[in-house]
């Protein structure tokens, strides 16, 4: 069985918050649903998934943010941490 990425994954996560089955990890974040509360639980969400202490202030997040935006954005993040960690 393959292992799923963190897109699969933020998508089955996000499609949890919203009590759906599936969800289009190209609709803009608005057109899904999510509001400013949900985006919050979507950051502590990647937080845990994505392995890595993200800093908000750096996201660039609005309602027509894409999951694959996010994910683009998180993953940046993180292997940015990760390579700082190695660095140190």
């Amino acid at each position: 069985m393959e292992a799923k990425t963190t897109l699969e994954m933020l998508e089955a996560e996000v499609a949890k918050v919203l009590n759906q089955e599936t969800i289009n990890v190209d609709l803009a974040i608005g057109e899904l649903g999510v509001d400013s509360m949900r985006v919050v639980e979507l950051i502590l969400i990647c937080d845990q998934l994505y392995q890595a202490p993200l800093d908000p202030e750096a996201l660039d997040i609005n309602q027509f943010t894409t999951l694959r935006d996010m994910d683009r954005q998180f993953q940046d993040m993180a292997a940015r941490h990760r390579a700082g960690q190695v660095n140190a």
